[in-house]
């Protein structure tokens, strides 16, 4: 008796040791429900309005592909850079797609891809001024979009960069004199450069980053339909 008692007791405490299990996210099973992307949709080649008022750039077309994969349609949503990782979280959007760095504290609060594209940041400073250096950085007014890893990683290097709410207000600073570079992803700056007729010149990169597609944890199905675009992508 005394046995089964003790059995019992040990029973019902790893009934109360175990999670309960989550019921699966409505949103897998009702196909008709379309997939939201938030993207900040400033920064081309990556993530832009163009001329006709439309989506376009590198992660936009990645998210079309998603959801044609899934069989969903796509809403496209442009929010604010630091609002995409509370949206997610909240479970009012599915996945977030803007050149964001896989970092392992942002890994708490979303799932990720695997990198659809490795890059990183560079500056961005006018011809014929001081070229920027990182081991002088803390003589050099740099901006940078507010928030990013940008931001994080010049603060850790010993320089207080000028944040900015969106790179085009950084470029005008830069234009006016106003800050002595940017640093920012190097796919939008040297589109930026580009445009420029050379009055603005790109560094090499002084970080590699892995981009990822955010997903928001109750949602697997959009994280393996990701996982599988992006590998389709590398096989062709």
């Amino acid at each position: 008796m005394r046995h089964t008692t003790i059995l019992a007791l040990i029973a019902i405490a790893g009934c109360f040791g175990r999670e309960p299990e989550r019921e699966p996210d409505p949103r897998i099973a009702d196909r008709t429900r379309p997939l939201i992307l938030v993207t900040h949709s400033t920064e081309p080649p990556s993530s832009y309005v163009d001329a006709s008022g439309e989506y376009a750039g590198h992660d936009i077309e990645l998210a079309r592909r998603i959801a044609k994969k899934m069989g969903r349609d796509l809403v496209i949503e442009s929010v604010e850079f630091n609002e995409i990782m509370p949206r997610l979280k909240a479970g009012t959007a599915d996945m977030g797609i803007s050149t964001i760095t896989i970092t392992e504290a942002r890994s708490r609060d979303v799932n990720f891809s695997t990198p659809y594209s490795t890059e990183g940041a560079c500056f961005l400073y006018k011809a014929g001024h001081r070229k920027p250096l990182m081991s002088e950085i803390f003589s050099f007014r740099i901006g940078v979009e507010a928030d990013t890893i940008g931001d994080l990683y010049l603060c850790r290097h010993g320089c207080d960069p000028l944040p900015f709410k969106l790179l085009g207000d950084a470029i005008e600073a830069l234009e006016k004199d106003e800050v002595d570079a940017i640093f920012f992803d190097i796919s939008a700056l040297r589109a930026v450069a580009a445009e420029s007729g050379g009055r603005l010149i790109v560094t090499p990169l002084e970080t590699r980053d892995g981009y990822g597609v955010a997903v928001d944890k109750r949602r697997p199905d959009v994280l393996e339909a990701a996982n599988a675009v992006i590998a389709e992508g590398r096989a062709r």
